[in-house]
């Protein structure tokens, strides 16, 4: 999974647990349904998906398009506002390094979040995460059943479900060190094989990467992907 999908579904989780504080009244009639604005397509990135983030689903996809990233920025505030969105203060948005930016917007009356991160190409093209949450549809996130276990004292815990796939991703108050002895031994007691790659486990069936990097207060943000393989 690319890092600005994992980004773009980080984001809708913490929507969703978001109060509903400063949202304006939705109103007695709502807006016909938001639909993402025209762009120059070069190519689909992937196939569309439905993805569960937090126990959300999430319908995602990537598409190549030709216009640069400071258009886009303003070309998506725009649709999102002239669709009757709810779109927060800037400090209220996300940040997004790499100078990619995202962009989140709210449809109160369906509890729909929809999310764009814009992601600049060499050539001065983007490529574009687009997000749907249907909060409406939200349940409470599984714990049981997690494919690899958590350090003691993790947090910020999201889950992410997709066909054929598995995300974990948490912060811990450990050096990168740690996490990696933590999980080099767990993940060999139960079956994994470390593979030539950094970060990368096997067994019949299956393949999990480990990426962990440096975040605030003494943080670290870990990301788990579990991926089903051909036998």
């Amino acid at each position: 999974m690319a890092a600005g999908a994992l980004a773009l579904m980080l984001s809708l989780s913490a929507w969703a647990q978001a109060p509903d504080a400063g949202v304006p009244d939705a109103g007695a009639q709502a807006a016909p349904r938001f639909a993402w604005p025209q762009l120059q397509v070069i190519a689909h990135v992937e196939s569309s998906d439905i993805v569960e983030a937090g126990g959300i689903p999430v319908a995602l996809r990537a598409v190549h398009v030709k216009e640069n990233i400071r258009e886009l920025v303003q070309r998506f505030a725009d649709a999102f506002r002239d669709g009757g969105l709810y779109v927060p203060p800037g400090k209220e948005q996300a940040q997004y390094a790499n100078n990619a930016a995202m962009l989140t917007a709210l449809d109160p009356k369906r509890r729909i979040t929809y999310t764009v991160v814009m992601m600049p190409q060499p050539d001065g093209t983007t490529t574009l995460y687009l997000g749907e949450a249907n909060h409406a549809l939200a349940r409470p996130p599984e714990a049981a059943g997690d494919f690899a276990p958590l350090p003691p004292r993790a947090n910020g815990v999201l889950r992410v479900n997709a066909e054929g796939s598995r995300t974990l991703t948490f912060e811990v108050p450990l050096t990168g060190q740690e996490v990696q002895a933590f999980y080099d031994d767990a993940l060999a007691k139960a079956g994994w094989k470390r593979g030539d790659e950094a970060g990368l486990y096997s067994r019949p069936g299956a393949e999990l990467r480990l990426t962990h990097q440096p975040g605030k207060g003494g943080q670290r943000g870990v990301v788990l992907i579990y991926q089903q393989r051909a036998r």
